[in-house]
Order: structure tokens, then sequence, then C-alpha cells
């Protein structure tokens, strides 16, 4: 029944083996952007990796701008602010009271923030983030899809922030 020749057996073993390579593509992608694909930036003690789809518009002291090549009219912006005791929710209700926008607090128990959506031919969201006991700031500035960009961003941030400091004294 299995009385195959040579070359049968060296065909049979040549598609096996192209089949398993083809199933471990995206496993062998993943390994690739790991080793090659390093835009890693540190800021402010901070180390983002924007990842495939988010990379580094601007950069300074102050502040670090991230762009999305999905989503053109996205962007995260961090900068520092000083604590004036004022919090992102406040502040987007004042800009809430003055603009057509509609306040809504963000859903995330580690971050202080608000989102204002503009109803429009084009709609825009606007979210202020602040990491509690930091002087980071976050402002995500584009279309209510494009947000979902950052997520890995946001959540290595807010991972960082909120690790605790190592033992050395050093972060």
């Amino acid at each position: 029944m299995f009385d195959f020749s040579f070359r049968q057996y060296l065909l049979l073993g040549i598609g096996f083996s192209l089949i398993l390579f083809s199933i471990s593509l995206s496993w062998i992608e993943t390994l690739s952007e790991a080793v090659f694909d390093d835009d890693t930036v540190a800021w402010h003690q901070l180390t983002i990796s924007p990842g495939k789809k988010v990379y580094v518009s601007s950069l300074d002291d102050s502040t670090l701008v991230l762009r999305s090549s999905s989503h053109s009219d996205a962007r995260l912006t961090l900068f520092t602010r000083e604590d004036d005791g004022a919090s992102p929710g406040d502040l987007v209700k004042d800009l809430c009271g003055r603009d057509s926008c509609r306040y809504v607090p963000l859903d995330d128990v580690r971050l202080n923030g608000a989102i204002a959506d503009y109803a429009s031919a084009t709609p825009l969201r606007f979210v202020l983030m602040h990491p509690a006991d930091s002087g980071i700031w976050l402002e995500y500035k584009g279309p209510p899809k494009g947000f979902s960009a950052f997520d890995n961003v946001v959540e290595a941030i807010v991972t960082q922030l909120h690790a605790p400091p190592a033992p050395d004294g050093s972060s």
C-alpha cells in the first residue's frame, strides 16, 4: 500500500516541509521584528518601543510625538507638565465648555484621564491622560478608531511608570 519510490518520498518530504514552513511564517516574522525592528526610544527614564504601525515623529526634552502609519491624522504626544492641581477631567471639561464636544471620563483605573469627542463631518477624539504620581502626561488627538493603534505604547508607559524602583536605586 505504501510502496513509494525514492522520488515520491523526496517530493512528499519537500511538500511536508513547505507546509510546516508556511505555518510558521508568522512566528518567524514576530521573532525577526523583535530582533531587527528595534526603534526603541529612551525619554525621561522611559523606554518606548513604538512598534510596527507607530513611529516617532518628534523628540525633544519636553515632548515626544508618536504618529500612526495606519491613521495619518492620529498622534500621541507625551509631554511633561508641572503639577498645578488640574486634572485631565478638569481640563477636558473646560475644553468642552468652550467647544461643542462631549466629555467622557477615561475608563482606566491606572490613568487619570478624560475624553473629548467632537461630532462633525470628520469625527475627532481628544484624550488627555495623566498616570498617577508622574510628571508625564499623554495626549491623543485624531480619529476615534486611531486611538487603538497606540494601545501597546500606552500600556508600556503605564507599566513602566507603575513599576517598583530597582533595588540599586536606578530606574
